[in-house]
């Protein structure tokens, strides 16, 4: 392979690094990063030209369901409807051409931005069709909401018992009213056709292609289950994986990860295991996050998905195994008690990372606790440009304890910022304008939200790049321009240091490299 050099560029090398004008790339590596002077490059290298552009490294997103992506670029998006009448509209206009008895999906309704926010019934979508089992993920991704067919083929009655971590909401009648909350939605998915190899390949490739147009060169795919660990492994086989992924394996499944003796770090620099998910509690947008005090609109304050003594003894199973925890906490209880769990946890395997996933609302006196234990705070800086309306309408004042990303950074925490994609879109320069602003990109609200606790520019492109690699041990190698690191990279449009912050949002990927290899050039 011949070297390439990286010339004509604006770089910013990452954290404490000198900006630097070329690099030369070879066998997937940088082997120089600095100025042109000083650069005595092979003449028969390729030359990549930036055109004075600004190039950063590789951006990863350090919450991703990347099968649920691929997935949801074939399903009915409904993201920022307005209405239930604009959901059955488009529900009704897929069913025109969905043969009858076949599942429809979508994703990415929210009660909250429609007029008396409550939440809708099977009734509503029966009126989009009856001919189709009908089953729509909620934008938080904790909640479903299914028509009477769905109900039916999953065999969900008045006399139907949630399960553990999970609720059925009912009507007035007694009867399912379409509503089923965190774990309970696995009733209607479970009856659903399980998909092919085929399936999942074609999903997987269609979400590669789209984070590398984003400018993402790797991933930690959370909650991933044995479907998406083998379509995985068979792209990376067939050598065409062209994304960095870390693998957080689904708790639901630790006993067979366990049986087939699987630890963090297995495999190799495109596709390693990172550890197993799991979750403590739901989430704001289904009212189940869970909480110290209630949320104002139902008095009650969530639930745990399972009790802690259950997730301590899993944690722990993980633990000794060599699997690294990955926790996923919204409410100030659930990350309380999370970070006890952690604490408590310090004497088994004490090398491996620890993460805490959303980590979305915390009590003052728990956001010094992430650095004083080591523990990672993956974050997903849309949600709160998202999510500010809902804060203040069910936690008031306590919002000002969410997304606190300036406090945990000042105390020395380690931020991996993300998207939770599909649940909000895997754009890092989205991610990057909200942690920066604390506004939408429609400029609201005016001052930013709780703007105490924007961070710099520098700081939001670190959480895409070094602390994401630092939260899988991987900061010595990926994550920066500089002499030994993976030649991952990114060509911007605009230069992201020096334009107004409001204008982050509009930053594109020109042309996106892994290993020095070009995989997106717009």
């Amino acid at each position: 392979m011949r070297d390439r050099v990286v010339q004509n560029a604006l770089m910013w090398c990452g954290h404490g690094l000198a900006e630097a004008d070329t690099a030369v790339i070879r066998d997937g590596h940088f082997v120089f990063a600095g100025l042109s002077r000083d650069v005595n490059a092979p003449a028969s290298a390729t030359i990549v030209d930036a055109g004075g552009r600004r190039v950063v490294p590789g951006l990863t997103d350090s919450h991703a369901h990347l099968l649920a992506t691929g997935y949801a670029m074939q399903s009915v998006d409904l993201k920022g409807v307005a209405s239930v009448d604009e959901v059955i509209r488009r529900v009704a206009a897929r069913a025109a051409s969905t043969a009858e008895g076949e599942w429809i999906t979508g994703a990415g309704w929210d009660q909250h931005a429609w007029e008396g926010q409550r939440f809708p019934s099977r009734l509503d979508l029966d009126a989009a069709t009856s001919g189709h089992p009908v089953s729509l993920t909620h934008t938080s991704g904790h909640c479903s909401w299914v028509n009477t067919r769905a109900l039916g083929v999953a065999g969900i009655t008045s006399s139907t018992q949630a399960p553990e971590g999970g609720s059925i909401d009912v009507d007035e009648d007694g009867a399912p009213s379409g509503i089923l909350r965190d774990n309970a939605s696995r009733l209607v998915a479970s009856a659903m056709p399980a998909s092919s190899q085929a399936d999942r390949l074609a999903a997987m490739r269609a979400a590669i292609g789209h984070a590398h147009s984003l400018g993402v060169t790797g991933v930690h795919a959370m909650n991933v289950g044995r479907g998406e660990f083998q379509a995985l492994h068979a792209l990376h086989d067939q050598g065409s994986l062209s994304l960095r992924v870390r693998m957080f394996l689904a708790h639901e499944k630790l006993d067979e990860w366990i049986q087939r003796n699987l630890a963090t770090g297995d495999g190799d620099d495109m596709l390693r295991v990172g550890g197993v998910k799991f979750f403590a509690d739901g989430a704001l947008g289904s009212l189940t996050a869970w909480m110290r005090e209630p949320y104002a609109s139902t008095g009650d304050v969530g639930f745990p998905l399972q009790s802690v003594e259950d997730l301590d003894h899993d944690v722990r199973r993980s633990l000794a195994q060599g699997l690294a925890p990955a926790i996923h906490a919204i409410g100030d209880r659930a990350n309380h008690e999370v970070l006890n769990l952690i604490e408590q946890c310090m004497d088994v395997q004490p090398t491996l990372p620890r993460r805490v996933e959303h980590a979305q609302l915390l009590a003052p006196e728990d956001v010094a606790r992430f650095a004083h234990l080591g523990v990672t705070v993956s974050a997903q800086p849309i949600h709160a440009t998202q999510d500010w309306r809902k804060v203040d309408r069910e936690w008031g004042g306590r919002g000002s304890g969410a997304y606190a990303f300036a406090s945990l950074a000042r105390s020395g925490a380690n931020l991996a910022f993300g998207s939770d994609t599909p649940v909000e879109t895997m754009d890092p320069f989205a991610g990057m304008h909200a942690a920066v602003t604390r506004q939408t990109a429609a400029a609201e609200p005016l001052d930013g939200w709780y703007p105490a606790e924007r961070i710099g520019v520098e700081g939001a492109l670190g959480s895409y790049t070094s602390g994401p690699a630092q939260a899988v041990r991987d900061e010595t190698r990926f994550g920066r321009i500089a002499e030994g690191y993976a030649a991952d990279f990114v060509v911007l449009s605009h230069d992201i240091l020096t334009i107004a912050p409001d204008e982050i949002h509009a930053v594109r990927a020109l042309e996106t490299y892994v290993a020095g290899e070009c995989v997106y050039q717009k």
